[in-house]
């Protein structure tokens, strides 16, 4: 038995690092199906899945687009869809183009642009109007077995950009390494409709408080997602990510879909000088009680 065989009989199969770029060949985007509870079966834009699954839940994550050719999409490309996220939970950040979101039960409406982070809670039925020519996104969809207690009924529309004075350094503790710290974040979803569903903006760098950083802002830190899957836009910067029992290696830059899956010790260094990410953390099991 060699030591791949001895690695498939002891690893989870759910114990994978998921990851792509936005450079997705023309093949992998397919169109986007779903059923609209109150409209039927949907086509509309093209999807390309970067992470199929997680450890625990549903829990998807890619890109979506459309443009004057994609399913449902006028000629001019402006698209005019009605979607309530009848899969789960979803955190997008919008990478190309400008829409009107219009929350149809209360008639609420939001301009989002690139950089928007768009937080939509599960049936949440919201009217997506896309300016012309072309539009993308990333997405992290997530939906666990339980409800959440006083779940999210609101669009919640953040930035990438947004600097509010309450960054805080990120301590936490590792099973084997014991208490760490690594970089700071900002919380922008506490949580979502179902089991454990978290959102925030992290990033570290020179002069970012971490366990393990020099002088040029590279930080390294061991990380087993104890909290649940986490799922990764990397917004700056350049990351490796190494499996402690294979020892592969992945690397990514800004851009990229990361995902790590929770109990999978791996390692992770960001290169200086800063690094800075869009993170969603999902575990279908509710929060333990504060």
């Amino acid at each position: 038995m060699g030591v791949n065989d001895r690695l498939t009989d002891t690893v989870p199969a759910t114990h994978v690092v998921h990851g792509g770029t936005q450079d997705i060949a023309r093949d992998q985007w397919l169109p986007f199906e779903w059923v609209e509870p109150k409209l039927g079966r949907q086509v509309h834009g093209e999807i390309a899945v970067i992470r199929p699954f997680g450890t625990s839940g549903t829990l998807m994550a890619g890109f979506w687009r459309t443009n004057p050719t994609a399913p449902g999409a006028s000629k001019d490309g402006s698209h005019r869809i009605t979607y309530s996220s009848p899969l789960g939970d979803e955190t997008a950040c919008v990478i190309e183009g400008t829409a009107t979101l219009t929350v149809k039960s209360t008639g609420k409406k939001y301009r989002i642009a690139p950089g928007s982070i768009v937080s939509s809670p599960k049936n949440l039925e919201v009217l997506w109007e896309i300016d012309a020519p072309n539009f993308k996104k990333y997405w992290c969809i997530f939906n666990g077995t339980d409800a959440t207690p006083n779940p999210p009924t609101d669009l919640l529309i953040s930035n990438v950009s947004d600097n509010p004075p309450d960054w805080a350094e990120y301590h936490f503790t590792e099973p084997k390494e014991g208490p760490l710290v690594a970089g700071e974040l900002i919380f922008i979803r506490p949580s979502g409709s179902t089991g454990t569903m978290m959102s925030g903006v992290w990033r570290s760098g020179k002069g970012i408080a971490g366990s393990d950083v020099d002088k040029n802002g590279r930080m390294v830190t061991p990380y087993t997602g104890t909290l649940g899957d986490e799922t990764i836009l990397l917004l700056e910067g350049e990351v490796d990510v190494v499996e402690t029992l294979s020892g592969k290696k992945h690397s990514f830059r800004a851009g990229d879909v990361i995902g790590l899956s929770s109990g999978m010790h791996v390692t992770w260094t960001s290169k200086g000088p800063f690094s800075k990410k869009l993170w969603v953390i999902t575990r279908d099991k509710l929060p333990d009680p504060a």
